[in-house]
C-alpha cells in the first residue's frame, strides 16, 4: 500500500475529527442557566467588597463578596438571566465606593467586568 495516499486520507479525516471534538466540547462546555461573571480588579489598590443586586418579577437577591487585591479576578454565578442587568457597589481600601449598573446590554451567559475608580 502506497504511505503517500495513506496519509493524504488521513490527515484531514484526523484533523476533521478534532475539530468536530472540540466544537462539541465547546458546546457542551456552555452554561445553560444563570449569569457568570468575572470581576477583575484592574487598579493599584485593593477591593474591600463587591455587591450586587439584582432581580426579576418573582424575587430579589443581594450577594457579597470581599477583598479583591489588585491584578486579580474572580468569578461568580448569580441567579441572574443575561441583558437584564444587574447593580454593582465597589468598595476600595481607600474608602472609596463605585455604583453602577451593568450588563444591560450584554446576553452572553459569560461576562466580564473590569474594576478600576
Amino acid at each position: 500500500m502506497n504511505h503517500g495516499i495513506l496519509l493524504r486520507f488521513s490527515l484531514p479525516a484526523l484533523l476533521l475529527g478534532l475539530l468536530s471534538g472540540a466544537a462539541a466540547m465547546y458546546v457542551i462546555l456552555q452554561p445553560d442557566n444563570g449569569l457568570y461573571v468575572t470581576f477583575k480588579n484592574t487598579d493599584t489598590i485593593a477591593i474591600e467588597s463587591i455587591q450586587l443586586n439584582f432581580g426579576n418579577a418573582i424575587g430579589q437577591s443581594d450577594l457579597l463578596t470581599l477583598r479583591l487585591p489588585p491584578g486579580e479576578a474572580r468569578l461568580l454565578h448569580l441567579n441572574h438571566e443575561p441583558g437584564m442587568g444587574f447593580n454593582v457597589k465597589v468598595r476600595y481600601a481607600n474608602g472609596q465606593q463605585q455604583e453602577f449598573c451593568a450588563g444591560q446590554a450584554d446576553d452572553k451567559r459569560k461576562q466580564t467586568l473590569l474594576l478600576k475608580r
